[in-house]
């Protein structure tokens, strides 16, 4: 499922620093992985070691959108983007947008502004009602810094997770972001239910249908460990901060040596995705005992609902 040669769209979670407090996001709600925050980056030069344009002939997307990450904070971030962009695909940058100067923006937005690339701002509400949840954001801030984006043809996108709380401004949200010249408008109904998310019924499915490799996607951790998609990162960095085994997958990690088998620094790409750990997770979906968080999203469908709408 997972072939080098086909691999189309890669998710990178670069760093393990964020600057705000999302009471949905793992840093909050893990005490066990809080040891392994604020001190990691992946660095530019590994990063051209380990992820190699030649290496990915399908390549369409890399994506800047982590579990514990907010991709700005990282010190080498406009280097990286400027590594990427030499390998002509589509780049999207999942941001909260409250970091950094006008001008850093400003950058940002030419650096990008030459293919449909784009910067996906959080903002979950109007005025002051996105920091309930995006805590210690600063809408004001925020507004600013897509400002400057846009001013130079950054291509911006706005991202509103609808809560209970925020629900009545999604239209006003919508008109305000065409005025302020975003060219699409994404709305998120959470899987989760920890912070008064509106949540949507879905219909589960008769069998996994693995939504990453579908896509032809894999993610990479800010420890840099390839692993098939962002919903096991969370139990990937348990283990690895406590050896705390929750499911099967973690189970499954241990026994495959955790980062031995699937980090960049010991491991070719290409035998991380032959490996093993891959191989048994696939093996699992036709057991009676498939990996609980592929049954979870990937058959009961408590996944993210995502609906996008393009600006005219």
């Amino acid at each position: 499922m997972w072939n080098l040669n086909e691999i189309e769209w890669i998710d990178f979670e670069i760093t393990s620093f964020c600057n705000i407090k999302c009471p949905g996001c793992l840093r909050q709600q893990s005490e066990i992985v809080k040891p392994l925050l604020n001190k990691e980056y992946l660095k530019l030069d590994d990063l051209k070691k380990w992820i190699r344009r030649i290496d990915f002939p399908s390549i369409k997307i890399v994506n800047f959108c982590g579990s514990v990450d907010e991709p700005t904070s990282h010190p080498e971030f406009l280097e990286i983007i400027k590594y990427f962009k030499t390998w002509n695909c589509h780049i999207n940058i999942a941001t909260n947008g409250s970091i950094r100067t006008k001008k850093w923006w400003k950058n940002l937005g030419i650096l990008l502004k030459d293919h449909p690339h784009s910067v996906h701002f959080g903002i979950d509400g109007l005025d002051g009602l996105s920091h309930r949840y995006r805590v210690n954001s600063n809408y004001e801030k925020v507004k600013e810094n897509w400002r400057s984006f846009i001013s130079e043809e950054g291509r911006a996108i706005w991202q509103f997770i609808v809560f209970e709380w925020n629900e009545h401004q999604l239209e006003d949200a919508r008109k305000f972001s065409v005025d302020e010249g975003f060219e699409g408008f994404r709305t998120i109904f959470s899987h989760r239910s920890t912070s008064g998310e509106k949540k949507v019924n879905r219909e589960a499915l008769d069998n996994i249908e693995c939504k990453y490799g579908n896509q032809k996607r894999i993610f990479i951790n800010h420890l840099g460990n390839v692993i098939p998609c962002c919903h096991l990162n969370s139990e990937t960095l348990e283990v690895l901060s406590s050896n705390r085994i929750k499911t099967n997958f973690g189970e499954l990690y241990v026994n495959n040596g955790k980062q031995l088998s699937t980090n960049l620094r010991y491991q070719h790409i290409n035998d991380i995705l032959n490996g093993d750990l891959f191989n048994d997770i696939i093996r699992s979906w036709s057991t009676q005992n498939p990996i609980k968080k592929c049954y979870d999203t990937c058959k009961q469908k408590k996944h993210d609902l995502f609906e996008d709408i393009k600006n005219d």
